[in-house]
């Protein structure tokens, strides 16, 4: 973090314009109370609200209706490289609070534009090429989202042939993100945006980047060690401002989504044969790009059978048609009556993909709030150091279990202008846990009461 920064979480506000409808353009910089920015790796766009207060009666002046385009410049003091510099639309009037007769609160919500130009167009194209360069197409496409902001496209291989059949765009791009597979071999692509830019990458990709930070929880570390009355700004980003474990995983949820164990059926309506393919979690598991080296359950017995936790594939079944030789898409030919196009991947990762999405939505997370910068975005990994309880750990004062690399997964900016302070509230997730868990027998379901004794009354 540079030195010109004065404390953790300044900002600065350089410019807020609305453009009306009626083609006003009311500057409401001096006016704004707060601003939030909402970002998430299962969302295709940016989402916030701002609250100003009116007191020139700019919603009847404007009119402000819910149908305008916002200008919003955001930095962060030495980080010029990184500030925010963008146009959302204004979509909604969420609600005027009077203070008193001169002046009125005004909250607004806002989308990015590329949202609405999803909403009001649709693809009915055919495309014949790699699914990152139909990717980069769609979205730079004036006809479709029309975006000039930066791409973050990962390089899928295979040429591809593939029909959009009157698809909105987000919904024709996420459908091929199911079925990518990048140069490297990785299935698990996403879409979605931050402040940053619009991502299409795998989710193996963005889990091995360096983390961008590291926080560690309970550590104070307010003031310098040379002068007790300074504060320690680098320590101070550091520290997160609270921090709760939200969520553990769910046996119950990740039986029933297919986590654990499941089942694909693939048809190949080609030639009339089916092949049936089954995920393990235990088995699978050295196989799959993790953050750390030990799954979060036990793989050990539950029941006198020997099967584990991820032994019930018939918990999960899904059933899938596929037009594939194995090496070429057989839907399609090329000039010369030959077939040459990649065949879709949907089928091959599904269920690893399913296990994967569901470990990041419903595993190990943890919320922080933190004193916010630009540089903090969703889709990136974090480093984050949890004491053990008390102090008690086997060796060492950092929980194993929950500490180490995580990825955002979910992040509002809080941008509070009275106090000039960005606050970031972030839900960060793992997969996986960097110590083994301990086994000390079979953990066979206990069964008690009469054993095989059966009474009956009428």
């Amino acid at each position: 973090m540079e030195t010109d920064i004065q404390y953790a979480g300044e900002f600065f506000l350089k410019e807020l314009k609305v453009y009306t409808s009626s083609g006003k353009v009311l500057d409401l910089t001096d006016m704004v109370q707060g601003i939030e920015i909402w970002e998430d790796i299962f969302s295709t766009s940016l989402s916030g609200n701002i609250v100003f207060l009116d007191l020139s009666n700019l919603t009847k002046n404007g009119p402000i209706i819910g149908q305008e385009h916002m200008s919003l410049k955001l930095g962060t003091p030495g980080l010029k490289d990184f500030d925010i510099d963008a146009v959302f639309n204004i979509n909604k009037v969420n609600s005027k609070q009077s203070s008193n007769p001169n002046s009125e609160v005004i909250s607004l919500s806002f989308v990015s534009p590329e949202l609405m130009r999803n909403e009001r167009t649709r693809v009915s194209k055919s495309y014949t090429d790699t699914i990152s360069n139909i990717v980069t197409d769609v979205l730079r496409d004036k006809r479709y989202i029309n975006s000039t902001k930066r791409l973050f496209i990962e390089n899928t291989s295979g040429i591809r042939k593939v029909i959009s059949p009157n698809n909105h765009p987000f919904t024709f791009l996420c459908t091929l993100a199911t079925e990518s597979k990048s140069i490297s071999g990785s299935q698990n692509f996403v879409l979605f945006e931050n402040t940053k830019g619009i991502h299409f990458k795998s989710i193996d990709s963005i889990l091995n980047t360096d983390t961008i930070a590291d926080y560690f929880i309970g550590d104070v570390g307010l003031n310098s060690k040379e002068n007790p009355k300074v504060r320690d700004i680098k320590k101070d980003y550091e520290r997160p401002i609270n921090s709760t474990i939200t969520q553990n995983t769910d046996l119950l949820l990740n039986t029933m989504g297919g986590m654990l164990s499941s089942k694909i059926i693939k048809y190949n309506i080609y030639n009339k044969s089916y092949e049936t393919s089954h995920y393990n979690y235990f088995e699978d598991f050295e196989g799959n790009n993790t953050i750390d080296s030990n799954p979060v359950y036990n793989d050990n017995p539950i029941d006198v059978s020997g099967n584990s936790i991820s032994s019930f594939s018939d918990a999960k079944i899904h059933l899938h048609p596929v037009t594939s030789n194995g090496a070429n898409d057989i839907q399609h030919t090329n000039s010369t009556n030959s077939y040459s196009y990649a065949p879709a991947g949907t089928a091959n990762k599904f269920l690893q993909r399913q296990s994967k999405l569901l470990e990041l939505s419903a595993g190990i997370s943890a919320t922080l709030q933190i004193n916010g910068n630009n540089t903090v975005a969703c889709g990136e990994t974090i480093n984050v150091q949890f004491p053990t309880v008390g102090g008690q750990g086997e060796g060492d004062d950092v929980d194993g279990y929950y500490s180490g690399k995580f990825l955002i997964t979910k992040l509002k900016h809080q941008f509070d202008l009275p106090n000039k302070r960005h606050i970031i509230q972030m839900t960060v997730t793992k997969d996986s846990i960097s110590t083994k868990l301990p086994i000390d027998g079979e953990s066979i379901e206990p069964f008690g009461g009469a054993g095989d004794k059966i009474e009956i009354t009428t």
